[in-house]
């Protein structure tokens, strides 16, 4: 029996080339299922997209229930989140605690200045969930955030301690 030869159409190089475009190809989709992931200290399982519409100063009319330094918050989650089970914490310039609400419920919220916080309104407060799509207004005290400070708004939800949201903007 004649020696087996090999095959010519087996090449060295393209099959090098082969192997260096599917390990490309494989790490951009790691990369792009890190981008995916929420951040640290997040629970993916129930993480909601909760976003900082906009933060109003005095003078800047908006609705009754806002006076001065006034987040507003929309839900841009996919699912309702049980307005008694979470709490916000909202940080100015990623370090001064200025507000930490216990309740999202308007109807359990206590308004007072001592917690940083004089009302709480907006639909998402109105029930016991704060569905998709509806906004929350967190008016803060008096000159609480000024122009040019840095607003991070962390949902929390209590049971867990975990961070259900986060997202910061400019004032």
């Amino acid at each position: 029996m004649p020696p087996r030869r090999a095959s010519p159409a087996i090449s060295p190089v393209i099959g090098t080339v082969l192997l260096v475009g599917m390990t490309v190809i494989l790490s951009a989709l790691v990369y792009l299922l890190v981008l995916a992931a929420p951040p640290p200290g997040i629970d993916p399982s129930r993480f909601q997209y909760i976003r900082i519409v906009a933060v109003r100063q005095a003078g800047d009319p908006f609705t009754p229930t806002c006076d001065d330094s006034c987040l507003i918050l929309l839900h841009e989650g996919n699912a309702p989140l049980g307005n008694d089970g979470i709490s916000a914490v909202v940080l100015r310039n990623d370090e001064t605690l200025i507000a930490n609400v216990t309740t999202l419920n308007g109807k359990r919220f206590i308004s007072t200045k001592h917690f940083g916080v004089e009302h709480l309104g907006g639909p998402g407060s109105r029930g016991s969930a704060w569905d998709p799509g509806e906004e929350i207004w967190i008016d803060l005290r008096e000159h609480a955030v000024a122009e040019g400070d840095l607003v991070t708004v962390r949902i929390i939800d209590r049971d867990s301690d975990l961070v259900l949201s986060e997202d910061t903007a400019r004032v």
